[in-house]
């Protein structure tokens, strides 16, 4: 049977409200077979282990088999803006596209924490914001006992096996990318059907503006596929 892989991005207490109702329409779909990706402290605003009621709500996910996993520590860049690829894929988000070693893995590090403290065990996996990577970031991630971690257009894990995997990836940032995200959303999925697995990205600031797109899509994209998460992927 084929398989989609439905990841929740950018998960915080900053917009507690919307990361839980995207959580559950998703978890309509998918039961708790999805990987959802919090961001220790957004944007400085929103260190989870200050908000209990998100601490609890995470823990409760957690047990009941939603795969958890760690969205950099800050989802918030600066230096990027001024490369190619900064321009071309973020908006002042690509946290981990310009750092070096020892910026990245003390980053890393602060987050694992925060969540390993929060969770009582460690995040399963990992994925910079914007999948954007410095050179310096893919060392630092070298020194973390991650199951995986998640590129753009692939996810590697921890014994080095690599898999190509497509995603549908929906954005709100501009006017642009919101018109894109539509077209996208209804074609994406068709031009996958072949595909035994592709990958379907949610973003917590899909809602409101796209609340519509995104329930089609992933009634769509959920029929008649089993629904994994980013551990599963490796045992298939």
């Amino acid at each position: 049977m084929k398989k989609i892989l439905v990841s929740l991005h950018d998960v915080t207490p900053v917009m507690f409200d919307r990361s839980r109702q995207l959580t559950d329409m998703i978890m309509g779909r998918t039961g708790a077979d999805f990987t959802m990706l919090v961001v220790p402290d957004f944007h400085s605003l929103g260190r989870i282990d200050r908000h209990p009621e998100f601490c609890s709500w995470l823990r409760e996910l957690n047990d009941a088999g939603v795969e958890i996993a760690q969205h950099g520590l800050y989802h918030l860049g600066g230096r990027e803006k001024f490369s190619l690829e900064g321009k071309l894929f973020t908006k002042g988000e690509g946290e981990f596209l310009s750092l070096s070693l020892d910026d990245a893995k003390s980053r890393i590090e602060e987050g694992y924490k925060i969540m390993s403290d929060v969770l009582s065990e460690p995040p399963s996996g990992f994925t910079a914001p914007a999948w954007l990577y410095s050179r310096g970031t893919r060392e630092a991630l070298k020194g973390f006992p991650f199951r995986w971690i998640e590129y753009r257009w692939a996810v590697e894990y921890e014994n080095g096996v690599r898999y190509a995997v497509p995603a549908v990836v929906f954005a709100t940032r501009t006017l642009w990318k919101r018109l894109c995200s539509v077209f996208w959303s209804s074609v994406g999925p068709v031009a996958f059907s072949g595909c035994a697995v592709f990958r379907l990205a949610l973003h917590v600031r899909d809602l409101p503006g796209l609340e519509k797109s995104v329930e089609r899509t992933l009634a769509g994209s959920t029929r008649g596929r089993a629904c994994i998460t980013c551990a599963d992927l490796a045992q298939q």
